[in-house]
């Protein structure tokens, strides 16, 4: 593949469009009037909407609590960190059950 990202057959529909060369074409769609614009379900946002909401949310800083990230590390690096395999599953099997849902 060259270099930008494309995801491989998906549920064997096809290639899917690098996000930015979407929301590019999305976006030059909406603004040139190419198609009429149909009405959005209720709800919905307008394209134009999504990828400015898009570019908003991936401007944000991660949510990482940076202290107990340098907590951690250090008590690695002294080997203090002692691994707790049980609760490592917990929260697993806790995670996976909450995603069921």
């Amino acid at each position: 593949m060259s270099g930008d990202s494309k995801i491989g057959i998906v549920g064997g529909v096809g290639r899917i469009a690098p996000v930015r060369k979407l929301a590019v074409s999305l976006a030059s769609a909406a603004t040139s009037g190419a198609a009429a614009p149909r009405a959005a379900p209720s709800g919905a946002m307008p394209a134009a909407g999504l990828i400015r909401l898009a570019g908003e949310l991936a401007a944000q800083p991660a949510p990482v609590d940076t202290a107990r990230v340098a907590a951690l590390r250090g008590a690695i690096a002294e080997g203090r960190y002692a691994v707790d395999p049980a609760r490592i599953a917990g929260a697993m099997i806790d995670h996976l059950g909450r995603s069921a849902d």
